[in-house]
């Protein structure tokens, strides 16, 4: 009997790491406290939701259910770092009907709370399309703009990018002035792409959401990302919350995947945030 259950322990505790490793669909909310010395006393308490890399519902990839998770979590503003859609190749003019599924639920967001949203490399040959129906369902997308928000009796700028794609495609004029306008407020960056932290991270900005690496969508136990898009192997920027003097950067695992519908060791995550004075 003994000599039975052995192996079935074994295999019972394999089956578990599988199911876990290769788990695609268990999806986590990442809540962290970030804290800046001179965070203005009207944002200190301010709750985020950030998501990145949803690549949309196709049947082929993910298809995860976020809305539930995402109304039953108390957040005062909303940002999304891009690839809500997945495109299948470079040239394919991105559809809107990848994004219908979840239109309901992202007007239903920006109705709830100010909402925002930065173009990801998928989106970047559809800005039109995509623009118009950020527009219909309340939500501002930025597109190389600072937009200030009225919160909490204060301000607070907004600012976000065109995708490095987009820059590289069309070129990086009125960039490096988006981040000399000289601001008094903080000012928090959307990106899709984290290698811009590197471009930005000396021009006073304060906090910066990116996405795009999904942290490696594989990965090992013990090891940091192993594989970024653009960055190539062991990326500077794998996820997480980096720092440069006053600067921060939270890069978001992402939720969904592209090329192989494949994550392990690495779920989908959602981040949850609160601003807070202090160290």
């Amino acid at each position: 009997m003994n000599r039975l259950l052995h192996p079935a322990l074994v295999l019972l505790m394999a089956a578990g790491i599988v199911i876990y490793a290769g788990s695609t669909r268990w999806i986590r909310v990442n809540s962290q406290i970030i804290e800046f010395e001179d965070l203005p006393k009207h944002l200190d308490g301010l709750r985020v939701l950030h998501f990145s890399d949803l690549h949309s519902n196709h049947p082929a990839r993910m298809n995860i259910d976020i809305w539930p998770i995402i109304r039953s979590l108390d957040f005062d503003v909303a940002f999304i770092t891009g690839d809500i859609v997945r495109v299948r190749d470079r040239t394919s003019r991105i559809m809107v009907d990848e994004l219908n599924p979840h239109r309901n639920d992202l007007a239903q967001l920006a109705e709830g709370v100010p909402t925002f949203f930065v173009e990801g490399n998928h989106e970047s040959h559809s800005f039109a399309q995509i623009s118009q129906f950020m527009n219909d369902v309340g939500i501002k997308m930025l597109y190389n703009q600072r937009y200030t928000l009225n919160i909490n009796g204060g301000e607070l700028d907004i600012i976000g990018t065109k995708d490095f794609y987009t820059m590289r495609r069309l070129g990086w004029d009125g960039f490096y002035e988006l981040f000399s306008a000289g601001s008094s407020n903080f000012q928090i960056v959307l990106t899709h792409q984290p290698q811009m932290f590197d471009r930005i991270k000396n021009s006073g900005i304060d906090l910066v959401f990116a996405g795009h690496t999904h942290g490696g969508q594989i990965r090992l136990p013990f090891l940091p990302t192993i594989f970024a898009p653009n960055q190539g192997f062991f990326p500077a920027y794998g996820n997480g919350l980096y720092r440069y003097n006053d600067a921060q950067m939270f890069v978001s695992r992402g939720i969904g995947t592209t090329y192989f519908p494949i994550r392990f060791f690495n779920r989908p995550e959602i981040g949850l945030f609160e601003l807070r004075r202090g160290g």
